[in-house]
């Protein structure tokens, strides 16, 4: 999670660099030029630079650096790599046919290539297709998938290509896996199901022991659509998906007056900060969700959100490994351009 300390000075062990405020700034091009590329280098490696931003009018851009760089888990999650971050997740009848599975598996194989993925959520349908409840095939699909993503996982973690594996809101399923030594990373819990998140995570962790693991690390998200919910939940969980941005099919029934907007993931990451103040207290991560895609993922990250979380605009792209880097480039930039124009 992220710490929402923001008042110290963002620095490193031996140098620490200030940013001049727009005015002393304004009519020196070479100087734009040289904050937007130093930046542009510190989204790539935060671990490389330090800034302290001494100015009233660059106030802005420090809560912004900190939040984004000060990564510290209070449930010892491993760290995140470098914003902006990337989920991705699978469509509700990824398991509804062996089919469906293999075209899943390669879509998020493809997605994954080049370890620019953060975040993969295995998200599967409750119900079949005729609305009964899960049958043997769907339940034996959902373990076949869950299998060969994990193995992916694991890979892909040997190859510093890492992302995390989460599953759907299925605690019994995430337990038998952890107790059969299938690696996945944590759970997503439904947004009504928030009280219960402590009491998952203790589940989980205990599960995670009984296989005799070296770590217990478990990552815990949640979903949220208003700044209400997310006070209720922030606390106890490593990630937020925060939406509706924007119009989509996993939520037909939401018109555009209804949509909570590609701003509100950016509100709650500010007044999570502001409530936070200089306490110890840790942040989520905050992810935008709901119809995004390469051509306006910019806009919730431009507002402040962390990253954003996608479904369609991968899992079903001709060219997944192209779409993630047209995403993420998209997202680089956007964070770049928002603090180069404080």
């Amino acid at each position: 999670m992220v710490s929402c300390c923001t008042s110290e000075p963002i620095r490193t062990q031996s140098s620490v660099f200030s940013v001049s405020t727009r005015r002393s700034m304004k009519n020196c091009p070479f100087t734009s030029c040289l904050n937007i590329f130093l930046l542009s280098r510190l989204m790539q490696s935060s671990k490389s630079f330090g800034f302290t931003l001494q100015s009233p009018t660059t106030k802005g851009i420090a809560t912004r650096l900190k939040s984004h760089n000060d990564k510290t888990a209070c449930s010892s999650v491993s760290k995140w790599r470098n914003p902006p971050y990337l989920a991705i997740l699978t469509e509700p009848d990824a398991c509804d046919s062996s089919q469906r599975v293999h075209e899943t598996y390669r879509a998020i194989e493809r997605a994954t290539v080049d370890g620019a993925v953060d975040l993969v959520l295995l998200r599967i349908s409750d119900e079949t297709k005729n609305g009964t409840s899960q049958n043997d095939e769907l339940h034996a699909n959902k373990w076949e998938l869950l299998r060969m993503l994990s193995r992916l996982h694991m890979r892909h973690e040997k190859d510093g290509k890492g992302f995390k594996l989460v599953i759907n809101n299925d605690v019994e399923f995430a337990v038998a896996a952890l107790s059969r030594n299938i690696a996945i990373d944590g759970m997503h819990i439904k947004e009504r199901n928030v009280d219960s998140i402590p009491s998952i995570r203790h589940t989980l962790q205990n599960a995670a022991r009984g296989t005799g693991a070296s770590s217990v690390d478990i990552i815990i998200g949640t979903s949220c659509h208003s700044v209400q919910s997310a006070w209720k939940s922030y606390r106890c969980v490593d990630y937020l998906f925060v939406g509706t941005c924007y119009e989509t099919t996993s939520h037909p029934e939401k018109s555009v007056d209804q949509l909570e907007g590609p701003k509100l993931p950016g509100r709650i990451k500010e007044a999570l900060n502001r409530t936070c103040g200089d306490r110890s207290s840790k942040i989520p991560v905050i992810f935008a969700i709901g119809g995004i895609d390469e051509t306006n993922c910019h806009e919730p990250v431009s507002f402040g959100a962390d990253g954003v979380g996608v479904i369609r605009s991968v899992m079903r792209a001709d060219d997944p490994p192209r779409m993630v880097k047209l995403i993420n480039e998209s997202m680089k930039k956007a964070v770049v351009v928002e603090v180069a124009e404080f």
